[in-house]
């Protein structure tokens, strides 16, 4: 019984279509930006970003900075999708501001929360995904950096096949309870 729920929960894993993108201990200057790819290996319809993050933005060089001047960009061809602590406006721009709370100084700061992205991204996520990221506003040196354990999750709607194969996976738990 353990073999088969061990393997059932493997496939719901793999149907999930998840990329975990994994920013922990990377610095970010203002003067130019971090940027590098990461390739999501399952297609289907982009369905949601998490963001579990946290990023030390005086710790770093002494430096004090802005906490609103993060920024994150994700790109998968001609889909663009940017975030940011609370836009260079100051204004409430939706579900695209990560809405940090953060004001003007040195500090440790966490941002958790989804943004729902269904019918708004790419119909196929498989490929590569470019991550930018920015601070608006260059305060000399190292202006934040993200700590242990952040992440942003890229979901997408698991493939038919993929759900046909946790159908499947229940099927066998249930035939094997009775």
């Amino acid at each position: 019984m353990k073999t088969t729920l061990i393997a059932v929960a493997g496939l719901a894993a793999a149907a999930s279509g998840q990329t975990v993108i994994d920013l922990s201990g990377i610095n970010v200057d203002g003067t130019s930006p971090t940027v590098f790819t990461v390739t999501q290996t399952d297609g289907g319809p982009l369905s949601s970003f998490d963001f579990d993050i946290t990023v030390d933005v005086g710790g770093v060089g002494g430096n004090a900075s802005w906490a609103s001047e993060v920024f994150i960009g994700l790109s998968f061809g001609a889909f663009t999708f940017t975030a940011d602590g609370n836009d260079i406006d100051l204004t409430d721009d939706g579900p695209n501001d990560l809405l940090f709370g953060w004001g003007n100084s040195g500090g440790i700061f966490s941002f958790q929360g989804s943004v729902d992205m269904t019918g708004q991204g790419p119909a196929d996520t498989q490929g590569d995904w470019v991550v930018t990221l920015i601070d608006q506003f260059d305060d000399f040196g190292i202006d934040y950096t993200f700590l242990s354990g952040s992440t942003i999750t890229i979901n997408k709607v698991p493939a038919p096949a993929g759900l046909a194969i946790l159908g499947l996976g229940g099927l066998v738990v249930a035939r094997r309870r009775r």
